[in-house]
């Protein structure tokens, strides 16, 4: 998602670039150079709303004839590309002069301005079958719970801001095509011109109102290894499958049981334990590891390994390790990797630093 908002909003920097800029290093530099990355916005956004559909993040083989219209654009804009920097301000100069030049320059296969027009398109192609996913969604779920339909209200929110975003760039294009006249098409499109920028900051804006959509839409339907844990689990757990959007009380259990038997084996004492370690070590998606932590123990990820870490550290103290291993050695026994990050975890676990620890002890 990280990609799409960002191509998004470059996007709108090359519409800027050619129509307002008057910088002809910022023109020369925006103006064609990200072309193949606009042919990635549908595939983007149909790739995010698919894996949030289907709590399948993977992409396949069979995706990679989405990517194929991105790599047609990049051989086509190659002699833009390979042309000398003081030839692409001579055009940007040009471009300065009246906008509509750019699309003079004679590409290889495709004409600007036929590449102009096709990039609201080709992403609206993509806008539209998401929302089908979604729409088959709705009336295969009950969506009953809190989640579920706040997942299902930021869906419609991205599939209403994308269309409205797309479609004010199209007609915007359709437009200047007919006019090849900048003042023409700006008189033409101002109402057009205020879509597309509300479109944009509405987008931008969106995850202030969803911030909770980033942990992912946690479906657990996977089981909990037992061969690669080695660990005896209970048939009640191993068995509890969900296949719907439902956060029930038994899916909490099943994940948190997961956990539990995951921490026997002390992996957070590895200094290089991090998030996509457990994700991997687990077979848990990273975005239902956030979920489970910031929404039902209220904790983010680092916090909660290093309070692990600091109960360790104290199981070590009371045991008496303390006494013949220093702070550094009981500090890189527990996975911290300086000094300083272990005394700050330990005064923010206790309210104490080990030294005052120890003493009190």
């Amino acid at each position: 998602m990280f990609f799409f908002f960002l191509i998004n909003n470059i996007y709108s920097l090359a519409h800027y670039a050619a129509l307002y800029s008057s910088n002809k290093y910022f023109i020369a530099i925006m103006l064609v150079h990200f072309t193949p990355f606009y042919l990635l916005l549908g595939p983007f956004f149909y790739f995010y709303v698919r894996g949030l559909v289907y709590d399948d993040h993977k992409l396949y083989k069979k995706d990679i004839i989405h990517f194929i219209p991105a790599i047609i654009i990049l051989i086509n804009i190659c002699p833009y590309l390979l042309n000398r920097f003081d030839q692409k301000l001579f055009f940007a100069d040009e471009v300065m002069r009246e906008p509509f030049n750019m699309f003079k320059y004679n590409f290889l296969f495709l004409s600007p301005s036929a590449s102009f027009i096709s990039r609201p398109i080709f992403a609206i192609s993509y806008v539209i079958p998401a929302a089908v996913l979604i729409y088959k969604k709705r009336i295969n779920e009950n969506y009953n719970n809190m989640q579920s339909r706040l997942i299902y209200r930021w869906l419609i929110s991205l599939i209403a801001m994308s269309l409205l975003l797309y479609f004010a760039f199209l007609m915007f294009s359709i437009i200047g095509y007919e006019t090849r006249n900048t003042h023409e098409t700006e008189v033409r499109s101002e109402y057009i011109l205020y879509a597309t920028g509300l479109g944009l900051i509405l987008l931008n804006f969106s995850l202030l109102f969803f911030p909770n959509i980033l942990y992912g839409l946690p479906q657990l339907d996977y089981a909990i290894l037992k061969p690669k844990l080695n660990l005896e689990v209970s048939n009640e757990i191993l068995n509890k499958e969900a296949k719907s959007f439902e956060i029930s009380e038994d899916k909490i259990e099943l994940l948190k049981s997961k956990i539990d038997i995951y921490l026997q084996g002390f992996p957070y004492l590895n200094k290089n334990f991090t998030l996509s370690v457990m994700s991997a070590e687990t077979d848990i998606p990273a975005h239902h590891l956030s979920y489970y932590l910031n929404e039902h123990l209220k904790i983010n990820f680092n916090t909660w390994k290093n309070d692990l870490r600091i109960n360790h550290v104290i199981e070590l103290i009371k045991s008496g390790s303390y006494e013949r291993l220093t702070l550094d050695a009981l500090s890189k026994q527990s996975g911290f990797g300086s000094r300083s990050s272990f005394i700050n975890a330990f005064k923010l676990k206790t309210g104490l630093t080990p030294s005052e620890y120890l003493q009190n002890l």
